[in-house]
């Protein structure tokens, strides 16, 4: 959005070093448990952490190796004998079995316990529930359907853990997401967060440099009216205020659009409520499409992110899903990952699970978290934010697109200096060339 932070394009020499960087990384396939050139590779994730750990991880996996990590995608059961019928909860079973790759584990019933591998074990505590009185040499089969996610080392002891008795890291990334629309983007927030019941009547807003582009074009006070009350936690959104056009911004884009007002269970109450040029009613306040310094309603939400969405990362609905291992929710429901950020954020409708549900739990036990560096921009007070994070999307200056908004986006340590500002040495030229040449 414009004015709200600067977009760096890549250059045709950055998108060069890019490639050559990707390219020797394809060469170099890598994967846990075979061997490669000069490189043993670790036996198991627990093993690749000694390496990590102890410093020594860069003479096994050097940047460009690649990595891939088991992520299930469903677990079922078959039964035989006088049972007829079992169940199994995923995430139980996954955890009770340590891994998440394609297999498939017998139980077998001796007509007093239940066996798995030899060993007596309670099928609660691997989530599986039976239906009949099983007898003797009953079995159950459980069967785990997985896909691999491939990662890509893309620098060593580039970041700073939060745990500080860790020392060493290594940086991860995958391309697996990169589809459109696979990662689900932030809702249009509230204009309005109601703190107090309104009830039914007129109201209005005005607006101040609240068109998209910050102008005073679309300034003015616009009303509406309510025929049913929103309560206490509700909120309310326009469907024009804040949006983009390629031409014609003026008042008849804002009276073109119309009112909605929602539940604090984010229902709809009522849609389609007109709006007049007017200053009938109740004020509810000022509203900017970004600069803070005509905000002077705290309760009423910036013009683009009511039309938009946040794009400040730690309210970001990517970052909620990538740090979720919450199953997938039904058709049309919130998503089982989402939470709300602030008093104007609006749910994400989404089946799809937690980026972690189902990925390896072994993988799972090595990951840390690091502490990075976030620009924000004009609608937060330009400047940066430092958080702790587990699961990221990478920024611009960490891909090699440079600065963003004069801030470089890369490892924060924890007194508020940066430990580099560098790219990654993925895309630092074709350094990682090492990886094929043993150099």
């Amino acid at each position: 959005m414009p004015n709200t932070y600067d977009v760096n394009l890549i250059s045709e020499e950055t998108g060069e070093k890019m490639a050559r960087a990707l390219q020797a990384s394809a060469e170099a396939i890598m994967k846990i448990g075979n061997k490669m050139g000069a490189y043993d590779l670790p036996r198991s994730w627990q093993e690749l952490q000694m390496h990590i750990q102890s410093g020594t991880v860069r003479q096994i996996c050097p940047v460009g190796t690649k990595l891939l990590v088991d992520k299930e995608s469903g677990v079922s059961a078959t039964v035989n004998g006088s049972i007829t019928g079992a169940t199994v909860n995923e995430e139980t079973f996954i955890e009770a079995i340590g891994r998440s790759g394609t297999a498939a584990y017998e139980f077998i019933y001796d007509g007093s316990v239940w066996h798995h591998n030899g060993e007596d074990v309670e099928l609660i505590n691997y989530g599986i529930a039976v239906t009949g009185t099983p007898a003797a040499d009953d079995t159950v089969v459980v069967h785990v359907q997985a896909s691999k996610i491939e990662f890509d080392v893309v620098d060593i002891d580039y970041d700073v853990p939060v745990n500080d008795a860790l020392e060493h890291t290594l940086a991860l990334w995958t391309s697996d997401l990169l589809l459109y629309g696979s990662i689900p983007f932030c809702s249009p927030q509230k204009l309005v967060s109601v703190r107090e019941a309104l009830p039914a009547g007129t109201y209005n807003i005005t607006l101040d440099h609240g068109c998209y582009d910050g102008t005073t074009v679309e300034d003015s006070t616009y009303q509406f009216t309510t025929t049913r009350e929103i309560p206490a936690g509700g909120g309310i959104r326009h469907t024009t205020m804040g949006g983009w056009l390629t031409s014609g911004y003026g008042i008849s884009h804002v009276t073109g659009g119309t009112f909605i007002t929602y539940d604090a269970d984010y229902n709809i109450i009522e849609q389609g409520l007109a709006t007049t040029e007017g200053t009938g009613g109740t004020s509810l306040g000022t509203a900017t499409a970004s600069n803070p310094t005509y905000r002077v309603t705290d309760n009423i939400n910036f013009t683009q992110r009511q039309i938009s969405g946040s794009n400040r990362n730690i309210h970001s609905a990517n970052r909620k899903w990538l740090n979720s291992d919450a199953p997938g929710a039904a058709s049309g429901q919130i998503a089982s990952w989402w939470t709300a950020s602030d008093e104007f954020d609006m749910p994400v409708r989404s089946t799809l699970p937690g980026f972690l549900h189902g990925l390896d739990p072994a993988f799972r036990a090595i990951m840390q978290k690091v502490r990075k560096r976030t620009a924000k921009c004009i609608a937060d007070g330009y400047g940066y934010e430092d958080t702790e994070e587990l699961v990221f999307e990478p920024s611009m200056t960490e891909l090699g697109y440079g600065k963003n908004n004069n801030i470089s986006e890369t490892a924060a340590k924890a007194d508020g200096t940066l430990k580099t500002e560098l790219a990654w040495d993925m895309f630092i030229g074709a350094s990682n060339a090492r990886a094929t040449s043993g150099t």
